[in-house]
């Protein structure tokens, strides 16, 4: 059960934001707090997420040169949620945040040229693209956004409305289903006409009824309000935590220990604190990780990572640390949401000469493929990081039992020089 706020608390938050001339970029971790208090059982399910993604690194990237990586493309559902015109945000603001994500998940942001020295060679494509839905949940043509009016007495700040926006019972919208989807509602979190928050996400592993991410309605794409989070970065942000990413400090500012929280990733600069949405350049720990250590640099803090409280305009990238654990969790956690149909693809290449047929998907020992007109006369089998784990003239049936568990894609030669790629879950 989840205990409401006490008029005292409230008043307290209210003079926090009242004194702050930013609002609190991310509320993630303090959501994440709630929904351990609410579901104490959940810990332990994370806790062995996080040994999962941890192993699938080890088995896929420790080491290893990296090969020729698959795109992954994750279909995107906007709900926007408002009570008056203002807040019901228009389509090109909602296409234009997708243009956003692709260009820093893809590290085709203008803006990387401004990166240092000391970080640019580890910034990532991290190889993911998203695409507004274009079909829904129940197989038909969609645009990818819903559009709610909500009761002028909803509420959905992070303090009193906390999820309320997820659910259609409480003035929201409730959720596609969250392994097919990325659900991102739109919506004013407010407090007493202040700026609570500017966004919040769920962790991978939660509740599938409150999965994915919340965006205060000014910050979403490219907005004309002159603050210094309105070039749509804090939905990349967001999306960060959604596919597994914590903050590059830790989340341990007010440990009595500075410099001892990690984000489990190797890579990022450890720090004691975030930036508090500035650029001012600042080396606040001199304990490093390995990574580091290794070269025998004491790197300044990463404001240009997005997973910091920089400005908009200082947000420049991912590391490839970031990148390995991000498709940790879409091999694990997030399988399903690959081969979701949303973006319309499906398991079957309807081509008009020749079509593909791939099943049982997911699958646990065998793969049945069937073809009509041209057979293929060649098979390949590679995860996400590019690796070649089968390569046979074996057609019609493939004995996948000795893949670990994750993502595949077929690559099938035609016996016409084509090729046919496809997805598949090895369960």
């Amino acid at each position: 059960m989840r205990l409401k706020p006490t008029l005292s608390t409230m008043f307290v938050a209210l003079a926090c934001f009242t004194a702050s001339a930013q609002a609190p970029k991310c509320h993630t971790d303090e959501a994440h707090q709630q929904l351990l208090n609410s579901n104490p059982a959940l810990m332990q399910q994370l806790q062995s997420n996080e040994i999962s993604v941890r192993e699938w690194i080890q088995n896929n990237r420790n080491g290893q040169q990296r090969g020729a990586s698959t795109l992954v493309t994750i279909p995107v559902v906007f709900h926007v949620v408002y009570k008056n015109n203002t807040q019901n945000i228009a389509d090109s603001n909602l296409v234009r945040q997708i243009d956003i994500l692709n260009e820093c998940y893809r590290l085709q942001n203008t803006n990387f040229s401004q990166t240092r020295a000391i970080f640019d060679t580890i910034a990532a494509d991290v190889e993911v693209e998203f695409c507004l839905a274009s079909v829904d949940p129940s197989g038909n043509p969609t645009n990818g956004i819903t559009r709610t009016q909500a009761p002028t007495s909803a509420f959905f700040d992070p303090l009193l409305g906390f999820d309320n926006v997820k659910r259609s019972a409480n003035g929201g919208k409730d959720p596609w289903p969250a392994d097919q989807y990325l659900n991102i509602w739109i919506c004013d979190m407010s407090l007493f006409g202040l700026t609570a928050v500017l966004g919040y996400a769920q962790f991978p592993g939660g509740d599938p009824l409150t999965d994915g991410v919340v965006i205060q309605y000014q910050f979403t794409g490219f907005m004309p309000n002159n603050t210094t989070n309105n070039k749509g970065k804090t939905t990349v942000h967001e999306v960060g935590h959604w596919l597994g990413l914590r903050h590059i400090w830790g989340d341990g500012q007010g440990s009595s220990t500075p410099c001892d929280s990690s984000d489990y990733v190797d890579d990022t600069p450890n720090a004691d604190t975030a930036s508090q949405q500035t650029c001012v350049i600042k080396n606040s720990c001199t304990n490093e990780s390995a990574y580091w250590n290794s070269i025998g640099v004491d790197p300044p803090d990463m404001i240009e990572n997005y997973m910091d409280y920089s400005y908009d305009d200082c947000m420049t990238m991912f590391t490839e640390g970031q990148k390995d654990r991000m498709l940790g969790f879409l091999n694990t956690v997030r399988t399903s949401i690959i081969t979701s149909p949303g973006c319309g693809n499906t398991s079957t290449l309807e081509l008009a000469e020749y079509p593909l047929t791939l099943y049982p998907n997911p699958t646990h020992d065998k793969i049945q493929i069937t073809s009509t007109n041209l057979n293929p006369k060649q098979i390949e089998i590679s995860d996400l990081s590019g690796k070649l784990w089968m390569q046979t003239d074996e057609i019609n049936t493939l004995d996948v039992t000795s893949l670990p568990q994750g993502v595949y894609f077929i690559k099938a030669l035609m016996q016409n020089g084509s090729f046919r790629t496809m997805r598949f879950i090895k369960n």
